[in-house]
Formats: structure tokens, C-alpha cells, sequence
């Protein structure tokens, strides 16, 4: 069973447990070196069509921090990055728009609460991700993400070796946000600092990290939800 260490102690992650409603973006390398396709999806390790326009934002850097240019190719619902040399990083924001139910539990209308009759409460679904190409120093530097996962070494990380990272909402370290291996696991939380510790397997990890904020006289919607996840290789 993998690990998870979170305020200095080792919590067992439960693969099979269920995270409700859990949906991420992300990107895969696709065909020529510098192409990647936005994936949607990954509760169960099903994957959903993209909707285009809910990608806000594509940004790069390279091996020093600095600022890409990135070229969006729109093909229906398939959305790819190009980028005209290697990243180090890639970071994105998928809007997934307001989610209200007229029941609890029950099936939920992709709409504002404010638009549909009976609304008893509503979810505002926003996604952010970062897919690490190359561990360089530009890994460690907070991307400007409203909330954001950052590893704590730009050292590429080593398969059964914990490695550390911070969530940061707002560009502060947040505590007690939920952390798993994808899209479906058992939560640890962040300590104080906003930090927890992941022991990567060997080749592609996601590492997820998920919070739920009530909010108070918004007609919209009653809870603001955010979802992040990190891609990165181990050796």
C-alpha cells in the first residue's frame, strides 16, 4: 500500500476509495515533442469530451522561469497545447461552470442556482493543473494559480522516496486541504504550512489536491470547489 506523509506522520492511501465528484484537467504529450492534449476527466480513470471554451488559460515557462508562447489547436472537442520548444512547465485553468441541485443527493443542472427553479444548492467547479516536463529550478516558483500545488525541490523526484509540496491558495499556504494519489483516493491533509509529503511511483504520478469553500450571500452558488492536479515522472 503506498504512503502518504502529512504533518510529519505516514497515512495510508486507499486507492480504492472513493473521491465524490472528483474531475481534473490535465495534459499528455501527443505525437511530435512539443504537442500535448488536454485531457478531462479521471474519476474511475474515465475520461470526459473536453468542452473548449471551459480552458481559461494555457501558460508555459521554460527552464528558467520565463514565460512561453503557446498556441492553441481547437479540433472539436480536442483541445492541444504547441509549443515551439521543450517546457519545463505547463499550467492550466479549466472552468467547469456551476453545478445546482434541486435535491440532496440528486442529480445536478449545469447552471447558476439563481436559474433554476427549486435550487437548494450549488457547486462552482474550477480546476487548475501543472504538468512538469523538466525539474529545474522554475519548478519550485509559485505559478500565480489561485490555488496551486508547488514541490518544495526542483530535484526530479525518485520512485518510493517521499517528496514534499505546498498548496497555496491565493499565493499562501493553506491548511487542512485534502491531498491523493489522482483523481480517487483517501485524503491526507496539508500541516500548518501548507505542507505535505508523497511517495511517488516509479513513471507518471498525479498527485491531487482538493477543497471545498462555503460561501455565504452568493446567489450563484453556495460552494466554491477547487480541484488541482500535478503530473510529473519519477525515476
Amino acid at each position: 500500500m503506498k504512503r502518504w506523509l502529512a504533518a510529519g506522520c505516514v497515512v495510508a492511501a486507499l486507492i480504492s476509495a472513493h473521491a465524490a465528484n472528483a474531475h481534473t484537467a490535465w495534459f499528455v504529450r501527443q505525437g511530435g515533442a512539443n504537442i500535448w492534449l488536454l485531457r478531462f476527466g479521471g474519476h474511475e480513470g474515465k475520461l470526459e469530451p473536453v468542452v473548449p471554451g471551459k480552458l481559461k488559460w494555457i501558460h508555459a515557462y521554460d527552464t528558467n522561469g520565463k514565460p512561453m508562447e503557446v498556441r492553441r489547436s481547437v479540433k472539436g472537442n480536442e483541445v492541444r497545447a504547441l509549443l515551439a520548444q521543450e517546457p519545463a512547465v505547463i499550467t492550466l485553468h479549466y472552468d467547469n461552470g456551476v453545478h445546482t441541485r434541486t435535491a440532496t443527493p440528486g442529480p445536478t443542472i449545469e447552471k447558476p442556482m439563481d436559474q433554476v427553479p427549486g435550487a437548494v444548492a450549488a457547486t462552482a467547479a474550477v480546476k487548475y493543473g501543472k504538468t512538469i516536463v523538466q525539474w529545474t529550478p522554475a519548478v519550485v516558483r509559485y505559478a500565480g494559480q489561485p490555488f496551486e500545488i508547488v514541490p518544495l525541490s526542483p530535484a526530479q523526484p525518485v520512485a518510493g522516496q517521499p517528496m514534499q509540496v505546498r498548496v497555496l491558495r491565493d499565493g499562501r499556504p493553506v491548511a487542512g486541504v485534502s491531498v491523493g494519489r489522482g483523481e480517487d483516493t483517501a485524503a491526507a491533509k496539508t500541516d500548518a504550512k501548507g505542507v505535505a509529503t508523497f511517495v511517488p511511483t516509479r513513471g507518471s504520478n498525479k498527485l491531487w489536491a482538493g477543497e471545498r469553500i462555503a460561501q455565504t450571500g452568493n446567489p450563484r452558488f453556495t460552494e466554491l470547489s477547487y480541484e488541482y492536479l500535478l503530473t510529473f515522472k519519477a525515476i
